[in-house]
């Protein structure tokens, strides 16, 4: 119950920091189209325009953990938790399509690199810098791990290094009169965002494929119930993540035992030793035999 409760804090702390988050990168996402208006900065604009998937990776992030919080219903029977899920899949489609506009970008004016303002440039990269940090920084403090938070938290650090390096550009107009820097930055922001993109792709599809979280092993777990005196075998062993927080578990277990009240003593054994590992919700078939499949792996 402590863990249940220290997640729901966690969520509301993350809600309050994102909508927070999100009226911030709103209004410097208007600062950054003006300074790209004036100042015509590639490197300004690659940020921009992550700035711009930032400002919708918020929203989606926002409404996603709103959605997520209903209840079970008979219709959902695990509520809406995988909405976040969704949300971070659709956060890291943005990402990987922000990268691939910047490389283009990128391309076209890396042979005829247009005069920069360097000290605009500088000046607006350095307050997108303390915004999208700063929001970043508060969201790692709220101990919630969801990769819808991770995926805006990695928007928010994404776009952080995005305006570095735009200062940076800016800076080498100012004291070498590089123009040359703008673009050349705005490819390694294409590479981060790409980087971090593909990263949470991967784990989102892992969930909504129902793969086995990272760190869950099905024999060990399997491994983990056939210690106990009572029980002769396991088998149909199935571990999956509800979303990023709540690992599942069902298994065929077969055990010895001689009334239905010392095998539900088992069974509930058998969970306290899987809470242990990290499963938070564990269905348990209790059999005085194996099934006649049991030697067959599931397809």
């Amino acid at each position: 119950m402590a863990h249940v409760h220290g997640h729901h804090a966690n969520q509301a702390s993350s809600s309050r920091i994102l909508t927070w988050a999100l009226g911030a990168n709103g209004a410097l996402l208007v600062v950054q189209v003006l300074g790209v208006m004036v100042f015509s900065s590639l490197a300004l604009a690659a940020d921009a325009v992550h700035q711009g998937s930032d400002v919708l990776a918020l929203s989606v992030a926002v409404v996603a953990l709103a959605v997520s919080n209903r209840g079970a219903s008979g219709r959902y029977s695990y509520g809406l938790r995988r909405a976040e899920v969704m949300g971070a899949l659709l956060n890291a489609v943005l990402l990987v399509a922000a990268a691939g506009w910047i490389v283009v970008e990128a391309s076209r004016r890396i042979g005829d690199a247009p005069d920069v303002d360097g000290w605009g440039v500088a000046a607006v990269a350095l307050a997108g810098l303390a915004v999208n940090g700063g929001s970043a920084w508060l969201l790692g403090r709220t101990g919630d791990h969801s990769v819808n938070v991770q995926g805006a938290a990695l928007h928010l650090l994404g776009d952080a290094a995005g305006s570095f390096g735009a200062l940076v550009a800016g800076l080498s107009v100012v004291f070498w009169d590089a123009a040359w820097v703008d673009p050349a930055v705005s490819y390694l922001i294409a590479a981060l965002l790409l980087w971090s993109g593909v990263g949470l792709i991967r784990r989102t599809a892992r969930i909504l494929l129902e793969g086995a979280p990272g760190g869950f092993d099905v024999d060990e777990l399997s491994g983990l119930m056939t210690a106990h005196e009572q029980v002769d075998d396991v088998h149909h062993v199935h571990v999956w993540a509800v979303d990023s927080t709540l690992v599942a578990l069902s298994a065929h277990v077969v055990v010895a035992a001689d009334t239905l009240h010392d095998a539900q003593i088992v069974a509930a054994e058998l969970e306290a030793r899987l809470a242990e590992q990290g499963v938070a919700h564990a269905t348990l078939a209790l059999e005085c035999h194996p099934c006649q499949d049991a030697e067959s792996r599931d397809s």
